[in-house]
């Protein structure tokens, strides 16, 4: 199922667009591949991430079964749009209770939600999305140990069939770019908290995730962007490995600290020295490619990567949600989110 699923993605992230160019590093403004190749101008800069304003909708994932690998597939399709698109964007729901799909209420065409403890919603005018999370259900007022599941809501594309993307567009994708531009806006809604005894870190984060891969080898870096955290209103990066968890992949995990993705703002997700629910919109944008090189740094020191250099790694992939443990209820909107690349050599 799960390779029938990939392939399917693959083919469909080609149909609903595998990117779009610009003429030049200052516009941003997106045109189709067919009127790109027409422009006299070389293109010098590509968004990655298909589909970037969610109009196809989203498959959405069952709950993960650990007791059988942590097998889970598709059980829902939901589309608030009517147009020929499949969507490419999965919705997952890991640890987080009773399935969403089976336990779906009634609401605006364009929410999916149980009514009380999981939805996502999408304005398209705001060109936005609102994850919001209770995980009491989940946890039903005993603790969150360690070593327990960490529910979770979040988006993801598996891939950004840079495969399949036209050969011209293929260096936009490889981490060697001159500039990889992380854009977009995010505000906290709403936030609480639960303490209950016992609880292990009482954590809840709000994480983007690329997928660094190998083009040749089978290199995988989780390389993220830590959004938010309720335990701190600024931190550092994070290095290390995915573990912690019987499912957890054992990939490397590069993640910057949020004091570098917010130096800029003069607004951020807290206020007075705790989260700020109900606060302003913020806008973030960061170059990633230091970090890339960072990360690429690490990762040869300690053997982890078989790639001789950045450019032998693509971006291709990614996800974008909450990953909680502990008794939170909690809502997270963020709005134009995009990933361009800047060539020079093109």
């Amino acid at each position: 199922m799960r390779k029938k699923l990939f392939a399917l993605l693959l083919a469909l992230v080609c149909l609903t667009g595998c990117g779009s160019a610009d003429t030049s590093a200052e516009n941003t403004e997106s045109t189709t591949e067919t009127e790109a190749e027409t422009m006299s101008e070389p293109i010098t800069s590509w968004q990655l991430i298909p589909d970037a304003d969610w109009q196809s909708g989203f498959q959405v994932l069952s709950q993960k079964d650990h007791e059988n690998g942590d097998y889970h597939y598709v059980k829902d399709t939901w589309k608030f749009a009517d147009n020929e698109f499949t969507p490419v964007w999965l919705l997952a729901q890991w640890d987080s209770g009773p399935c969403l799909a089976d336990n779906r209420a009634e609401s605006a065409p364009t929410e999916i939600t149980d009514g009380k403890w999981r939805s996502l919603k999408y304005d398209a005018e705001a060109n936005s999305l609102t994850f919001h999370l209770d995980t009491s259900l989940y946890y039903g007022g005993k603790p969150a140990i360690a070593g327990d599941w960490w529910p979770h809501l979040l988006i993801e594309q598996p891939t950004f069939a840079y495969d399949l993307t036209p050969k011209s567009r293929q260096p936009f994708y490889h981490c060697d770019s001159d500039r990889m531009i992380v854009s977009f806006d995010i505000r906290l809604k709403e936030y609480s908290i639960t303490p209950v005894e016992g609880d292990w870190v009482q954590a809840a984060q709000f994480l983007m995730y690329f997928y660094v891969k190998g083009v040749e080898t089978n290199d995988f870096c989780w390389f993220g962007l830590q959004l938010f955290d309720n335990r701190w209103a600024l931190n550092d990066h994070y290095i290390g490995y995915d573990g912690g968890k019987a499912d957890a992949s054992g990939a490397m995990i590069y993640s910057i600290g949020s004091r570098y993705l917010y130096k800029d703002s003069e607004t951020r997700l807290w206020a007075m020295g705790r989260p700020n629910p109900g606060g302003d919109w913020v806008h973030v944008e960061i170059d990633i490619k230091p970090y890339l090189e960072d990360m690429f740094r690490h990762g040869t020191e300690e053997g982890y990567f078989k790639a001789g250099s950045l450019s032998e790694l693509v971006i291709n992939g990614m996800n974008l949600g909450w990953e909680t443990i502990g008794t939170f209820d909690h809502t997270m909107e963020i709005a134009n989110v995009k990933l361009t690349s800047h060539r020079s050599d093109s």
